[in-house]
C-alpha cells in the first residue's frame, strides 16, 4: 500500500520516492510508488498534477489495493525518483473541497437541504440538494453565512476514528467505508468524513460564490466557485458588465435598464420591419405577375437573384400564392449553393409544387420538399444560366 504524503503533510510540494511496480496502461505508462504526495482522484476531486523526474503526470488513481498509481507522459526507467506537485492546482483543490464543506454544512444549518453529489471541476464545481426549488434569496442567505464562516478563519482539522468511536462525532453524513475513517473538522461548525485535501484554516478559502441554480433530476442542484476561482470569475463579469456599459454609454447600474430599453426599440424595428417587407412582397409579386403573360393557362414566374435574403423570397412566394393562375420558380444564390421555392396560387389546385420542386432538383442535384402549394430545396451551386433553363422546362412542361 502506498503511503500517503497529503494526509500527514497538505502542504508537502517536493518528495522522494521509490519506484514499487510498473505497467503499461491504454493510455500510456505508469508506475507505483512507495510514497507520494499525488492525490488521486477520488470523492469528487479531481487529481494532482506535476512531475516525477522531470516527467508529467497525467493521471493518479487508486487500486483495489490501495495502491496509488501515476501516469506518465513517457517511461520512466529510474527506482529512485523526485516527485513534485503543481502547488497551484493542489491548494485551488483544497479551497474548493473545504469551500463545498462549508456549503453543504450551511445548507443544511439553514434549510434543512441534505447534500446528494458533488463534482468538482476543472473550471467549476456543483453540489446537488434534495430541495425541490430554491430562490436566490435563499441561496444568498446561504452565501453569505459561508463566508462569514470563512472570515473568521475557523481551524479545519483531521482526526482518524474507528466505527466504534463515531457515535462520539456529530456527522453531517454517514462514511461510506469501513474501518478507519477519516473526519474533516470545521471548527465548531462542520464534521463530515472525507477523504480529500482541505486548507487548514477556513480563511484560506478566500472566498465563497453561487453562480447558477438549477433544477436537476427532482432537486435542485447549484454551482459554486471558490477562491481564486471566485476572484476571477468576478473579474470577468466586471469587465464585461463595464464594457457593456461603455457600448450603451451608461454606468453598471443603469445597464439593465438600458438593455430593456434597446430590446424594447428592436422589437418595434422588427415589426416595422416585416411591414415594410410584406408591403415590399406585395408589390414586387404585382409586378412580376403583371409582367408575365399567361401561357397554357397559367403565369410561369421563374426569378433568380445573386444576393438577396431567402426571407424575402419566402415572403415574395407566399405573396405570390395570393395573385390567380400564377406558378413560380424563385432561386437565390447563397454561397456555395442555391436555395429554390416553388409555389402557386390557391387557385391551380392540378400543380403540386412539392412534385415540381422535386423534377427540378432532380436535374440539379439537390434536395427539398413542402406542400402542394409551396415547397423549398437546396442544390450545388450551378451557373444561374444552366438552372433557369431547367426551372424554365419543369415549368413549361406542366399542364394546370
Amino acid at each position: 500500500m502506498t503511503e500517503k504524503i497529503y494526509y500527514t503533510d497538505v502542504t508537502c510540494k517536493d518528495f522522494t520516492a521509490r519506484v514499487e511496480s510498473r505497467q503499461q496502461s491504454p493510455q500510456g505508462p505508469a508506475i507505483c510508488l512507495d510514497r507520494t504526495a499525488f492525490y488521486p482522484t477520488s470523492g469528487g476531486q479531481s487529481h494532482d498534477v506535476g512531475t516525477i523526474n522531470g516527467i508529467a503526470v497525467r493521471d493518479v488513481w487508486n487500486d483495489a489495493e490501495g495502491n496509488i498509481w501515476h501516469l506518465l507522459e513517457r517511461p520512466l526507467d529510474a527506482i529512485e525518483v523526485q516527485g513534485s506537485i503543481n502547488w497551484d492546482v493542489r491548494f485551488d483543490h483544497m479551497q474548493q473541497h473545504t469551500g463545498q464543506h462549508l456549503l453543504s454544512a450551511a445548507f443544511l444549518r439553514l434549510l434543512q437541504a441534505n447534500t446528494l453529489s458533488v463534482h468538482m471541476g476543472a473550471a467549476i464545481n456543483t453540489v446537488d440538494f434534495d430541495l425541490s426549488q430554491l430562490s436566490w434569496e435563499e441561496a444568498f442567505r446561504v452565501e453569505e453565512e459561508v463566508n462569514r464562516i470563512i472570515q473568521e478563519n475557523r481551524r479545519v482539522t483531521i482526526a482518524l476514528v474507528g466505527e466504534e468511536t463515531l457515535a462520539d462525532f456529530n456527522l453531517r453524513r454517514e462514511p461510506q467505508v469501513r474501518g478507519v475513517i477519516r473526519i474533516v473538522q470545521v471548527e465548531g461548525y462542520d464534521v463530515s468524513p472525507c477523504g480529500g485535501t482541505h486548507t487548514p484554516y477556513t480563511g484560506q478559502i478566500g472566498l465563497v460564490k453561487l453562480t447558477a441554480i438549477e433544477r436537476y433530476k427532482g432537486g435542485v442542484r447549484v454551482t459554486f466557485l471558490c477562491g481564486a476561482r471566485a476572484l476571477r470569475d468576478y473579474r470577468h463579469a466586471l469587465q464585461v458588465l463595464q464594457k457593456l456599459g461603455a457600448q450603451l454609454s451608461v454606468g453598471s447600474d443603469d445597464c439593465p435598464d438600458a438593455v430593456a430599453r434597446l430590446l424594447e426599440d428592436n422589437r418595434l424595428l422588427r415589426r416595422s420591419q416585416q411591414q415594410t417587407q410584406q408591403t415590399f412582397a406585395e408589390m414586387e409579386a404585382q409586378l412580376l405577375w403583371q409582367a408575365t403573360s399567361v401561357s397554357k393557362g397559367a403565369r410561369r414566374i421563374v426569378k433568380h437573384w445573386e444576393a438577396r435574403s431567402f426571407g424575402e423570397i419566402q415572403a415574395l412566394a407566399r405573396q405570390l400564392q395570393n395573385l390567380p393562375n400564377t406558378a413560380a420558380f424563385l432561386m437565390v444564390t447563397e454561397g456555395d449553393s442555391l436555395r429554390l421555392i416553388c409555389t402557386r396560387s390557391h387557385d391551380l389546385e392540378k400543380m403540386d409544387a412539392n412534385a415540381y420542386l422535386r423534377a427540378a432538383l432532380g436535374e440539379l442535384g439537390g434536395r427539398g420538399g413542402g406542400t402542394p402549394t409551396l415547397a423549398q430545396g437546396g442544390a450545388p451551386l450551378t451557373p444561374p444560366e444552366a438552372a433557369l433553363v431547367v426551372l424554365n422546362k419543369v415549368l413549361a412542361d406542366g399542364e394546370f
